[in-house]
Formats: structure tokens, C-alpha cells, sequence
């Protein structure tokens, strides 16, 4: 359509240069612009999605970045006083891991649980226990198992009812404590406000990958089962860039296995049988 419209244009320029042939230089230099003019509104006219497009590429854009903090780095001997004084002595790695990333990940509603703990206003009340942080004690409530929510509770502190609303204020509150001991407080201990807690970066908790053949031992049939050795020397360890998912992960080192007996390569992605040149 838009060479369509070109051509239409170029007829009509042309129609009126043979009208207008016996007239001044001047003339036709002045009607140029008219009708490229005309031209151009006849584009905008029969593409309006070209047009939007056109003022939205003209228009100097704003880019916001988004910003993020690192992962609270307190040491293990702090982190696991906590625990230990928190909750059973019973409680696993998994559910430590669940209450520390529920609080990490849910910075928007720290920062409003935060606010209604340190009222700026004469007209706010002050609470401890807010609604905010008490809606994500009743969403673990809900979602973790009854052995693991036991776990939440010292033997002398168990509720009755799990899901009740003690159990709810009484996690509500441990949660506050676990926020507090990760800096996760975006005001003073004077209740004024430092800044407000921006979403927690991962970065710093990246798994370091290492790919690896998936055979353990050698699946040669002419060949007697056997663990795989490392043929990779390790001055030559190659690094690739892999993705997973939606992450990316960088400078990933690639290992590959051999058979002592039959020489047979194990890759991460393949199985090369026969001599190798080690």
C-alpha cells in the first residue's frame, strides 16, 4: 500500500508539472513541498498504525532501570543462632529455604508492613502485628504440609490449631524477627524511613554449573562396566555460556569422561567410541 500511495503521488506530481509547464521555476520549487505535505498526510491517513508507530520512534523515550539490592549477607554462625533459638531443632534445610525466600522475594510487602510498624502521621496507629505481614503467615499456613509447619514452633510454643489464628500471629511474628535479623527494614531504629526495600537481586546465589556427561559408567556392551575417569586436562577446561530456562549462566565449564579399558569419550551431548587421542 505504501508503494501504491508513492506512485499516486509521483502521478499527481506529474499532472501537474504538464499544467503547470509554461510557469516559473519558482512556482514548481514552492508546490514541491505541498505535496510531499499531502503525501505524507495521506500516509498517516491510510495507516494509522504506521503513524503510531512513526511518533513513538520519533519521541525521545524514557528507560527506567530497574534496581536492585544484593541478597542480605549476614554470616552463618548469625543465621543459625536464629534458627536454632527460633524455631525446633526439628525444622529442615527446606523450610528454612521456604521462610528465607518468602521474605526475600516479597519486599512490596515489607515495605507496607514496615510503615504501618513506624506510623509518620498523628493520625496512624502504630502495629506490631500488621495485616500485611500476617497475609503471608496464613499463605504459608496454607501451603506448606502440617509436619513442616510444626517445625515453625518450639515444643513449649506449639498451638493447638496450626491454622488458627494463634499460630497465624505467632509466625506473623517470627517472620517479622527473620526480616529484621536480614537488614530487610527499610526504616530506623528511630522509625524514620532510610529508603525503601528494593526487590533482592539473586546474583549472589547463583549455583556454579559444571556439565558433565549423564553416563556414570561405561555403556559399551563389548566392555565391562567401570566408572568414568576425567579425560579433560584441567589447564584445558572448556567454558561456554549456558542457558537454562530463563537464566543464563556464564563461564560454565564442560567436562568429558572416559573408559580406562575400551577409550570410549563420554561428552555432555554425545558418545564417542573407540581410541581417544589422551
Amino acid at each position: 500500500m505504501l508503494y501504491q500511495l508513492f506512485i499516486r503521488c509521483s502521478v499527481l506530481l506529474t499532472n501537474e508539472e504538464n499544467k503547470t509547464h509554461n510557469k516559473t521555476t519558482i512556482s514548481i520549487i514552492v508546490s514541491l513541498p505541498i505535496l510531499g505535505l499531502w503525501a505524507l498526510l495521506q500516509i498517516f491517513i491510510h495507516l494509522p498504525s504506521f503513524t503510531l508507530l512513526l511518533v513513538l520512534l520519533l519521541c525521545p523515550g524514557v528507560q527506567a532501570a530497574a534496581t536492585e539490592s544484593p541478597f542480605p549477607d549476614i554470616s552463618f554462625n548469625v543465621f543459625n543462632s536464629f534458627v536454632q533459638s527460633t524455631f525446633s531443632s526439628k525444622i529442615s534445610l527446606s523450610t528454612v529455604l521456604v521462610l528465607l525466600f518468602s521474605i526475600t522475594e516479597n519486599t512490596d510487602l515489607l515495605n507496607l508492613h514496615a510503615c504501618q510498624q513506624n506510623p509518620q502521621f498523628g493520625y496512624e496507629n502504630k502495629r506490631e502485628s500488621s495485616p500485611w505481614m500476617n497475609s503471608l503467615a496464613h499463605a504459608i499456613q496454607r501451603q506448606i504440609t502440617e509436619r513442616k509447619l510444626k517445625t515453625l514452633f518450639k515444643k513449649k510454643e506449639l498451638p493447638e490449631n496450626l491454622i488458627g489464628e494463634e499460630s497465624k500471629e505467632a509466625i506473623s511474628a517470627k517472620l517479622n524477627s527473620f526480616a529484621n535479623l536480614l537488614g530487610l527494614n527499610p526504616f530506623g531504629s528511630n522509625g524514620k524511613l532510610i529508603q525503601k526495600l528494593a526487590p533482592i537481586s539473586n546474583a549472589d546465589i547463583q549455583p556454579i554449573l559444571v556439565l558433565c556427561p549423564t553416563s556414570y559408567e561405561c555403556m559399551d556392551n563389548q566392555c565391562q562396566p567401570r566408572s568414568l575417569l576425567l579425560w579433560t586436562r584441567q589447564q584445558q577446561i572448556p567454558e561456554v555460556t549456558l542457558i537454562k530456562g530463563t537464566k543464563i549462566f556464564k563461564k560454565v565449564s564442560v567436562l568429558t569422561g572416559h573408559c580406562s579399558k575400551c577409550k570410549a569419550l563420554y561428552c555432555v551431548d554425545h558418545e564417542t567410541f573407540g581410541p581417544s587421542n589422551a
